[in-house]
């Protein structure tokens, strides 16, 4: 057992000096054929380092070296030289398989640089990526629900990605702005509906509400070559204030940039219009039961194993029914206020009272 030992640190020590010695630009290693190298050191005389095959076994071969340390205590240590040759033709090896991993990988992926038809090849390969869910969010959507959508900022940065900030996104004509007064209705208890809500004359309340519309074009420049896709967006808003109106125009664009970069396929978004891919895209439990959404394929998602089921009951005893946008806005209130939500009809003026902001009308906003 020691001199096993014994046989391991020596070598240990013998490769550590080949790696300082290579490190350092000590060694000058020189290839005579392919099973011989020549191995010198500083000023010294070369030595010569040689590749065998061991005798009665063609497969086995047996590495020699000309230098005293080798002619000593070899071949059960190997001298600082043929650990030298073994160490630079290991690391030759895997540059070469480097080298053919990346030209696979450049075969796989068509290069963004150079002429227009690899710059198109390369355009059409993001475009036809699966949709990484992890970029998909959801909002509240009227009624109890969400749905899901990309921000704006993530359709901006991914267009920019795919078409290396040669495209721009311009307005047709000015916004609409449509205004009209609305009456304000709130949830009657007796009468299990909502009912216009009265001031103290006993007159109907009535708010002013509104919906802006703005059409748009994005075009994509591919070396002079433009193409546009346009659509309309839409954002409504409540209130007569300056900053009522300013947030609707704003989410109002936004609405149009992204409905114009929907026609692109599922890279922006497309795919979310799916009624079966919306129920589940963009839900928290798709990445906290460990399985990342991004490495799902999408046309897997409604294959994958429904979750564990939870039994929801309102204070009342009514059980919460199987629909997914019921079972979120149940969770929500739950979350928010730390309680269930007595009824059905307190879980909808709980939803009713969070919608207070503008929000884009569209479904993948």
């Amino acid at each position: 057992m020691q001199k096993t030992q014994d046989l391991t640190q020596a070598q240990v020590e013998r490769t550590e000096r080949a790696q300082s010695a290579i490190l350092a630009g000590k060694f000058q290693v020189t290839r005579t054929n392919p099973h011989q190298w020549t191995v010198k050191n500083g000023d010294k005389l070369p030595y010569v380092v040689s590749l065998r095959p061991a005798q009665g076994d063609s497969q086995v071969v047996n590495w020699a070296c000309t230098c005293m340390d080798y002619q000593q205590r070899g071949p059960q240590i190997l001298c600082k030289h043929i650990e030298g040759v073994r160490l630079l033709e290991a690391a030759q090896s895997q540059i070469l398989v480097d080298k053919e991993k990346e030209c696979h990988m450049n075969e796989t992926i068509p290069s963004n640089d150079g002429n227009l038809s690899d710059r198109l090849s390369r355009i059409l390969w993001e475009l036809r990526q699966p949709l990484d869910m992890a970029r998909v969010k959801r909002r509240q959507a009227p009624g109890m629900g969400s749905v899901p959508y990309l921000e704006g900022y993530d359709v901006i940065d991914r267009a920019n990605t795919i078409f290396g900030f040669t495209w721009s996104f311009d307005l047709i004509g000015d916004p609409v702005i449509v205004r009209w007064q609305k009456k304000v209705l709130i949830w009657n208890q007796q009468e299990k509906r909502k009912v216009p809500a009265l001031d103290a004359n006993g007159n109907v309340q009535t708010e002013e509400v509104g919906l802006v519309y703005i059409t748009g074009k994005v075009t994509v420049d591919l070396d002079g070559k433009l193409c546009s896709h346009a659509d309309l967006g839409r954002c409504v808003f409540t209130g007569d204030t300056p900053e009522a109106l300013d947030m609707a125009l704003a989410g109002s664009a936004t609405d149009c940039l992204k409905r114009c970069f929907r026609q692109l396929g599922e890279q922006f978004g497309n795919l979310l219009y799916d009624k079966e891919i919306a129920q589940n895209a963009g839900l928290d439990q798709n990445r906290s039961n460990g399985t990342s959404s991004s490495a799902i394929p999408t046309s897997k998602v409604n294959s994958l194993p429904p979750a564990t089921s939870i039994v929801r009951k309102y204070g009342d005893g009514v059980s919460v029914n199987g629909n997914v946008s019921e079972q979120e806005a149940f969770d929500q209130f739950k979350e928010k206020t730390g309680k269930v939500p007595a009824s059905k009809d307190e879980l909808r003026n709980w939803l009713a009272s969070q919608r207070a902001t503008p929000t884009p009308a569209s479904v993948a906003a």
